[in-house]
């Protein structure tokens, strides 16, 4: 198999860190392989919070909990059974990583969301290739919204957080991806050779 198939299939969401630092010149690298995901007439919307001050991520953390706390729709199973975990004092949403990326999107994106989730994903990649884990953090997006988060992190006006990323060094290797749905195509046109 080749190294970019095995690589996609071998990539896993990490939630468990060793508290090894992530250097710089490679968090760079992340970023760099981030700006070559495509995006719409070539606006290049990504723009990159990086935080690798871990009281500073856990303090996001916490307030990330209780803006999503505030927010949520409990009716739903899946939400209930997360915001017990998002009750618990201790429970660090960004698993103890050493490294925090925030991606917004710039204004006068065409689509904000697919492009900088092209870039996470291509981040993520890189990440992987290297020995590094990383986890999207769906649960940090009311971050966004929150006036005083976006001025302590210096986030200019009208632009919008789209993936909150962490990245760091596994305690696992090797994980296994769950089984695959194969049943995925809904159709398959092709021209008739008659």
């Amino acid at each position: 198999m080749n190294d970019v198939f095995k690589n996609i299939y071998l990539r896993r969401a990490v939630r468990d860190y060793r508290p090894d630092d992530v250097p710089d010149d490679i968090i760079r690298e992340l970023i760099k392989a981030g700006t070559y995901a495509p995006s719409a007439v070539n606006r290049q919307p990504w723009r990159f919070v990086v935080i690798k001050d871990r009281d500073m991520i856990a303090r996001l953390s916490d307030r990330a909990k209780k803006l999503w706390l505030d927010t949520a729709r409990l009716d739903d199973p899946e939400a209930a059974r997360l915001a017990t975990a998002m009750r618990m004092p201790g429970f660090n949403i960004f698993y103890n990583a050493p490294v925090l990326v925030l991606i917004f999107a710039a204004p006068g994106a065409m689509y904000p969301e697919c492009e900088c989730a092209l870039a996470a994903e291509n981040m993520m990649l890189a990440a992987r290739s290297l020995g590094i884990g990383s986890c999207w953090i769906g649960l940090a997006m009311p971050l966004g919204s929150d006036k005083s988060t976006l001025d302590e992190l210096k986030v200019p006006e009208g632009h919008r957080l789209v993936a909150p990323l962490i990245f760091g060094y596994p305690v696992k290797d090797a994980q296994t991806a769950p089984p695959r749905n194969e049943d995925v195509i809904l159709n398959w046109i092709q021209k008739s050779s008659t």
